[in-house]
């Protein structure tokens, strides 16, 4: 799960995305059982208390744990700024997070051997897989059997890019025109642009982990498209319900996990047949080229996985690969609509590199300011508070004295230090060439005052200053595709259609826990603009 966990919004996968009846039902469930927790504790406390004062302390830090659940990042950004550089506390409702912000500390944290601080166990208690993926659970510590899955996605996935690349480009630019085909009297098509985003991240990644049969099923696009909301759904319910209560809750909220069955019914017969194919090493058939085909190359041969563990381990990855990537790319949208000054250069940037007579695709690493603006949109938008999450398994000091206790979690404040006007200048302003400057100076041979940076850098680096991948050995392997696919959707935004807020006063965002989510209610007006 570590794979695609460190893609850092495409991270803390926690947050509730949406006011759908389920998720009402699930906000009074978890609000309800607030409510009742907190009752418990102070019942609990002044029943064994021997004195009033410390109760009322404990009672004081339950209320701010729970003031977590619907003020996180806030409550993350105002600790840092009293932290004055140093390591700090922010409790929760389940543990305290150890926040830390020099390089020193932040080296110590991806450094720190795994049966110290585990990314897994985070990964474990944040999804809680077994109630909310159909009965798959992991260990607290995956070893060298998870290296394959690395190459298959940093390695295998990214080399086949420019295999797949017109067939990715062409599923985006006609569902965006399924998408937009009834425009209203003035021309503009109105749609729900996050529910719209997911749709097409889901379109592309069934692509290209499935391959194109299962990617024109509409039951299975379904299902891969309702799974990850439902685990993200699922989860956040059981990390707040009675344990005993927990399987019942999830089989409710989940719909009996309907979507992680349909899944596993189409994906099961391939992968029992791919899997003896390789075990019988059948060269008659031909070898597919798509990611469930990878993960099973790069899987252990010693001691083979069985089809149940494989399918476990292929919808885990698949997982981790819609929610975060469409909540960056909504994001991105958005930002195009509320900064058009940059619309114009940025289409300029895009032709000025199509070749026109071959008509070859644009070479989207060669689009410095395009690579530029959706850096700035993450930095200022930043779906997630924290990242590079780890959980103490035992007590854990830390080079500064901090200790995390066991079952604290050790992160970085990611949003705080990428607003910290020490870091960056003018931190408030959105600015798309920010990075694209900062760049030319550092390439002179020069520092610049606009980064922290002291190299040039690019929306794929994985460093302690864009932490937003995660760091060291657990930087995200799919990070390389969830760029390119986000290029890809903004680059054919801009080359095909106009787009513009319907109304940019309104929220636009949804706070849980230390995500910050794109409102599903959200509407963006497009209008084509080819001839």
């Amino acid at each position: 799960m570590r794979l695609f966990m460190s893609l850092q919004p495409l991270r803390p996968l926690t947050a509730m995305a949406s006011f759908t009846p389920e998720l009402t039902v699930a906000y009074f469930l978890a609000f309800t059982l607030i409510i009742l927790t907190c009752l418990q504790v102070l019942r609990t406390s002044i029943k064994s208390a021997t004195d009033l004062r410390s109760t009322i302390r404990r009672y004081r830090k339950q209320a701010q744990g729970f003031r977590y659940l619907i003020a996180g990042p806030q409550i993350i950004d105002d600790a840092y700024s009293k932290a004055d550089g140093k390591s700090f506390r922010v409790s929760t409702p389940s543990n305290d997070h150890i926040l830390v912000t020099s390089n020193i500390l932040i080296r110590e944290l991806i450094n720190m051997p795994l049966d110290s601080l585990s990314l897994h166990a985070v990964a474990t208690e944040m999804l809680q897989p077994k109630y909310t993926m159909s009965g798959f659970e992991w260990q607290q510590q995956r070893g060298i059997e998870g290296t394959g899955f690395v190459r298959a996605l940093r390695s295998l996935l990214t080399s086949h890019l420019p295999y797949f690349r017109a067939d990715l480009e062409n599923a985006i630019r006609q569902t965006l025109r399924e998408e937009l085909s009834k425009p209203e009297k003035d021309g503009y098509s109105r749609v729900n642009l996050f529910p719209m985003i997911k749709r097409i991240v889901t379109k592309v990644n069934c692509l290209i982990f499935f391959g194109g049969d299962l990617s024109r099923n509409e039951e299975f696009t379904a299902a891969a498209l309702e799974f990850p909301q439902v685990v993200i759904l699922t989860a956040e319910c059981m990390r707040i319900t009675p344990k005993f209560l927990r399987r019942l809750v999830a089989s409710l909220v989940s719909r009996r996990h309907s979507a992680a069955k349909t899944l596993c019914r189409f994906l099961e017969p391939i992968v029992r047949e791919r899997l003896e194919n390789r075990s019988k090493r059948d060269n008659s058939n031909p070898v597919q080229v798509d990611c469930v085909q990878w993960l099973i190359d790069t899987s252990p041969r010693k001691n083979p996985w069985s089809p149940g563990r494989m399918m476990g381990e292929i919808i885990a990855v698949w997982f981790s690969s819609v929610h975060q990537l469409a909540m960056t790319a909504t994001y991105a949208v958005e930002d195009l609509c509320l900064h058009e000054e940059f619309v114009g250069p940025l289409r300029q940037e895009i032709r000025k590199h199509l070749a026109e007579e071959a008509k070859a695709p644009v070479d989207l690493e060669g689009l410095p300011l395009l690579d530029s603006f959706i850096k700035e949109s993450i930095r200022c938008s930043n779906v997630d508070a924290i990242s590079c999450r780890r959980k103490a398994l035992r007590d854990v000091i830390l080079h500064d004295g901090s200790i995390a206790k066991k079952g604290d979690w050790v992160c970085i404040p990611q949003r705080a230090m990428m607003h910290d006007p020490s870091r960056y200048a003018n931190p408030e302003v959105f600015d798309g060439r920010r990075f694209a400057r900062a760049n030319t100076t550092l390439l002179g041979g020069q520092l610049t005052h606009l980064i922290p940076d002291k190299e040039p850098s690019h929306l794929t680096t994985a460093s302690i200053e864009w932490p937003i991948w995660g760091l060291g050995n657990a930087a995200c392997p799919g990070r390389f595709y969830a760029s390119v696919i986000m290029k890809m959707i903004v680059t054919q935004i801009l080359l095909e259609w106009e787009c513009k807020m319907a109304d940019i006063s309104s929220s636009r965002t949804i706070v849980w826990r230390s995500s910050v989510v794109p409102r599903e209610g959200t509407v963006v007006m497009f209008r084509n603009q080819l001839p």
